[in-house]
């Protein structure tokens, strides 16, 4: 859901597949692999305040990279190797608190 592709995608050819694809891009690399589609938006085109637009890509960075990890946990390829589901909402409810929590924007 992150990248935007599917396990059978034509990169995924010579032993790469979608799991490693993804673990190699974390953390540094995530959003160089990331659908442009989630970090593109409406009020970025008609935005110009350049700080409002780093915030969300940072906001957006930020929310990404611990769902792109608990991705990859939750898909290793043995099942006792996986994240806890427990684990799993946790971190995710991290990441929601994370995206409703109050911002302000400086000029």
């Amino acid at each position: 859901m992150i990248t935007g592709k599917r396990p059978t995608d034509h990169i995924f050819e010579g032993g790469l597949n979608l799991h490693n694809f993804v673990r190699m891009a974390l953390p540094d690399r995530l959003m160089e692999i990331v659908d442009p589609m989630l970090l593109n938006s409406d009020d970025d085109e008609a935005d110009t305040n350049y700080r409002l637009i780093q915030q969300r890509n940072n906001i957006r960075k930020e929310c990404l990279v611990p769902m792109a990890r608990i991705g990859v946990a939750c898909s290793m390829e043995s099942p006792p190797d996986r994240m806890n589901i427990t684990d799993v909402v946790h971190e995710l409810q991290l990441v929601r608190n994370f995206l409703l929590q109050p911002r302000t924007v400086f000029d």
